[in-house]
């Protein structure tokens, strides 16, 4: 049975989320700064826990988009694709982001050499935000393995998968750093290890159909998870003085739990949104920056909060500064790509 334009079409609407909620949790920055005593680390720790989905989201949405890509392109071809749309933008970003840092002075030119730049390009330590390349690129390269997997049997092996996976690489472990285990965890699925484990969720998520019944258990699930994660983080934090992070991770049960159930709430509102053409066309048109304003949000990340002359912990800069900061991205993201050359580094 073909599937609906809105069916396909809610997959930008999640993108879009991901965007908006990657750029709240990096305006949020001041939670890693732990105060007891302070109230911005309260509302700081459950802005933290609610956006926290953004990252799993991005990876699930990879996994969907790329798992047919055999049907397109020869492997050749999907690699050329992926280093243009994602591999050159990435380097030359880091570049500006070198220069940037030169400029505004944290980065100091008696450290400059080709070492300092192959490491802080290659280790995200020139631009911290971009930590999430190197999970990205490895989903990239294990793609062809994943998308190997013949149509037929791909509900069968991605289930076993995810299962399997989500017990072995995250449930026992969690368990055993939540009670102070120190029994042997010999067994693990690396094939799902790390980031890896969210293509495979994201394809089931994407291509099951959830009866009403079962959609209420994954959004209770979804809520233990975001309970667990908030709460857990607090009272841990409060009682040691500093962020403890046993509840935290995004290979974690608290994130899988919670991370699954906002897909498939995204999922389903994604599909009536898009059936609205007003609605369905803004979205589509966000979604066309989405990638820019990743790219480039390190520079209003550092320049808003003296423009705006807001400090980094108020809700107000918070919670305001992605309305602001979101458009100035897009429309310079549209006039870069009416340069010919420039263009390519704005995908």
């Amino acid at each position: 049975m073909k599937k609906s334009a809105s069916h396909v079409n809610y997959l930008t609407f999640c993108n879009v989320a991901a965007c908006i909620a990657v750029l709240m949790l990096h305006t949020n920055e001041c939670f890693w700064t732990f105060s007891a005593e302070e109230r911005y680390w309260r509302t700081a720790n459950i802005i933290e826990c609610i956006f926290y989905f953004a990252v799993p989201v991005f990876f699930m949405i990879s996994g969907i988009t790329l798992m047919d890509f055999y049907d397109r392109n020869s492997l050749k071809e999907y690699f050329l694709k992926r280093i243009r749309k994602t591999g050159i933008p990435f380097l030359c970003w880091s570049v500006i982001g070198l220069v940037w840092g030169l400029f505004r002075g944290y980065i100091p030119f008696s450290e400059l050499s080709l070492k300092y730049i192959y490491q802080g390009i290659t280790g995200t330590t020139i631009v911290t935000l971009y930590w999430f390349f190197t999970p990205l690129f490895i989903i990239y390269l294990s793609m062809p393995l994943f998308a190997a997997v013949e149509k037929s049997k791909r509900k069968t092996v991605f289930s076993y998968l995810a299962i399997a996976g989500v017990i072995l690489n995250s449930l026992i472990p969690f368990v055993n750093t939540l009670f102070g285990s120190d029994l042997n965890t010999p067994l693990n699925i690396p094939a799902v290890s790390g980031a890896l484990i969210w293509p495979v969720i994201g394809w089931l998520l994407h291509n099951f159909e959830f009866e009403k019944r079962q959609k209420s258990v994954i959004y209770m699930l979804s809520l233990a998870g975001l309970m667990m994660h908030l709460i857990g983080t607090y009272v841990l934090s409060m009682e040691a003085g500093e962020i403890i992070s046993t509840y935290k991770g995004y290979q974690n049960i608290p994130c899988i739990l919670y991370s699954a159930g906002v897909f498939v709430f995204l999922k389903e509102t994604g599909k009536k949104i898009m059936n609205y053409p007003v609605l369905s066309g803004a979205v589509s048109k966000i979604g066309q920056y989405t990638f820019s304003i990743y790219l480039m949000q390190f520079i209003f990340l550092q320049i808003t909060p003296s423009i705006l002359g807001l400090d980094k912990t108020s809700l107000l800069y918070r919670l305001g500064a992605p309305v602001l900061m979101i458009p100035a991205m897009i429309l310079i993201t549209w006039c870069m790509r009416k340069v010919p050359v420039i263009r390519r580094i704005v995908p």
